[in-house]
C-alpha cells in the first residue's frame, strides 16, 4: 500500500496546539476561578466569631434583631444579609457623665461661670427643701441588661439617661435639706457616721427613683435596656453662695472656740473661788478657835471666882479688878479720875457722849 492511502486510512491530520496567549489565558481564569471560590467561602465565614465573656452580641439581618448571644462561638450570615454588633456583657458596667443642662442666664449660668472655682462645668443646680441651691455632679454607673432593646434605643440612652437623673434629683432634693448633701451649716449633733448615712440615703434614693422611671418605660415597651447600679455625685454650693457660707461657718467656729474658751476661765474662775472660800472659812474657823481659846485662858481667874463656893469670892473679886485694871488703863491715851459724888458733869468732844460719875 502507498504512502498516501496509509495516511488516508489513519484519519484526518491532528489539530494544531493552542498559542502561548490562549494558554495564558486559560491559566488566568482558573486562578480567578479559585480566587473567588476561596474569597467566596471566607465570605461566607466573615460572620463566625468568638465571643468573650465580657461581652454580648446582637445580630441583625437587613436591620431587623433576630437574636442575641453572650459569650461563645457565634455563627452568622454574612454582611450585608446579617450584621453583628457587640456590646458589654451584662456584668459589666458602664459610666455616663450626667451633662448639665444649658446656660440660660440665673443660677445657671452662675454655676457654668464657675470656671476658676472647684465647682465642675457639668453641675446642675437644684433648690432643697430647705429653700437654698446645691450643685450636683452626677456619674451614672450602668449595665446593660435588655441588649434588643438597647439597640433599638442606643442613640436615646445617654439624653434619656440624664433627663431621668433631672427628673429624679428635683424631687428628691426638694425632700432633703441642704445639710443631707453637704456640710454648709454647722449643727453640733451629727456624727460623722449620721453624716455618712445621710449621704447615702440621699444617694440610695437617686437610685431607686431612676431605676423606678426606667422600669416604667419597660412597661410601656418603650424601654432602654439598661438598669444603674450606682451613682457617684459631688454636691456643691454656688460660688456666691459658697463664700457666704464659708464666711457663716468660719464666724460659727469662732463663736464656738470663745464660747469654749469662756467657758474654761470660767471654770477656772469658780475653782480658784472654792479654793479662796475654803481657805478663808478655813483661816476663820481657825482665827475663831484661837479667839476662844485666847477668851476661856483670860478669863480663866474669872471663872474660878464664879465657880468658888457662894459668899468666899468677895475678896477674890476685888483682887482680881484692882490686878486687872492696871493693865485696861494702861492701854488709855489719857484716863481723868472724878469723884462719883462731886456733882461734876464733863462733855467730851466727838461721837463720845457726856460722861459722869466715873468710877475711881
Amino acid at each position: 500500500m502507498s504512502d498516501e492511502a496509509l495516511h488516508t486510512s489513519e484519519g484526518p491530520p491532528p489539530a494544531a496546539a493552542p498559542g502561548a496567549v490562549i494558554q495564558s489565558a486559560a491559566i488566568a481564569f482558573r486562578a480567578a476561578y479559585l480566587v473567588t471560590i476561596v474569597l467566596g467561602l471566607l465570605w461566607l465565614g466573615s460572620n463566625f466569631r468568638i465571643i468573650s465573656s465580657d461581652s454580648q452580641a446582637v445580630v441583625m439581618r437587613f436591620g431587623r434583631v433576630v437574636r442575641t448571644q453572650e459569650a461563645g462561638l457565634l455563627l452568622a450570615w454574612p454582611r450585608p444579609i446579617e450584621q453583628v454588633l457587640l456590646l458589654p456583657g451584662p456584668d459589666r458596667q458602664l459610666s455616663r457623665p450626667v451633662a448639665a443642662l444649658p446656660a440660660s442666664g440665673g443660677i445657671e449660668q452662675v454655676a457654668s461661670d464657675a470656671g476658676g472655682d472647684a465647682t465642675s462645668a457639668d453641675a446642675t443646680p437644684y433648690l432643697t427643701g430647705d429653700g437654698n441651691v446645691v450643685l450636683l455632679d452626677a456619674t451614672l454607673i450602668y449595665r446593660i441588661t435588655d441588649p434588643t432593646a438597647y439597640v433599638l434605643s442606643q442613640s436615646h440612652v445617654a439624653p434619656a439617661l440624664d433627663r431621668m437623673f433631672r427628673a429624679s434629683a428635683v424631687k428628691v432634693t426638694a425632700g432633703w435639706g441642704l445639710n443631707d448633701f453637704l456640710v454648709a451649716q454647722t449643727t453640733g449633733g451629727d456624727s460623722d457616721e449620721t453624716i455618712t448615712a445621710l449621704r447615702s440615703a440621699v444617694r440610695e434614693r437617686l437610685l431607686t427613683n431612676v431605676n423606678a422611671r426606667l422600669r416604667a418605660l419597660d412597661a410601656q415597651g418603650d424601654g432602654l435596656g439598661v438598669e444603674v447600679d450606682r451613682i457617684d455625685m459631688t454636691a456643691s454650693l454656688p460660688p456666691d453662695a459658697k463664700l457666704a457660707f464659708d464666711a457663716v461657718l468660719t464666724a460659727g467656729q469662732k463663736a464656738d472656740q470663745d464660747v469654749a474658751a469662756a467657758n474654761t476661765a470660767a471654770e477656772l474662775r469658780r475653782q480658784g473661788a472654792e479654793r479662796e472660800a475654803d481657805r478663808l472659812i478655813s483661816a476663820a474657823q481657825a482665827a475663831a478657835i484661837e479667839r476662844g481659846v485666847n477668851a476661856t485662858v483670860n478669863t480663866t481667874s474669872i471663872a474660878a471666882i464664879e465657880r468658888a463656893p457662894g459668899g468666899a469670892h468677895g475678896g477674890l473679886e476685888q483682887q482680881a479688878y484692882r490686878d486687872g485694871i492696871g493693865a485696861v488703863m494702861a492701854k488709855a491715851g489719857k484716863v481723868i479720875v472724878v469723884e462719883p459724888h462731886s456733882g461734876s458733869r464733863f462733855i467730851l468732844s466727838g461721837k463720845a457722849a457726856a460722861v459722869a460719875g466715873a468710877p475711881r
